[in-house]
């Protein structure tokens, strides 16, 4: 699990600095922007936080499974090591 933890640290991180150089190293522009591209932006968002639910509800057991197996195994390795080192 601290693995799992650095892991997403670290991307949380790059993401902080891609968005931040990103922002300062924007040039203005003054256009208009159609009220149905804003529409459209929207249901492009809401699309793919429905299909994420979806994803998450079919395959939430699977990914439950997943991590309760790791747990188990952590706990085998850690268990084993107790027994070796007495």
């Amino acid at each position: 699990m601290n693995k799992l933890i650095k892991f997403f640290r670290r991307v949380m991180v790059r993401l902080y600095f891609f968005i931040g150089f990103s922002a300062l190293l924007t040039i203005t522009a003054s256009a208009y922007i159609d009220p149905a591209t804003t529409a459209m932006l929207w249901q492009i968002v809401a699309g793919a936080i429905i299909t994420l639910g979806v994803f998450l509800g079919v395959f939430r057991q699977r990914i439950f499974m997943f991590f309760k197996n790791m747990s188990v195994k952590r706990t085998q390795r850690k268990l084993e090591k107790q027994n070796k080192d007495t």
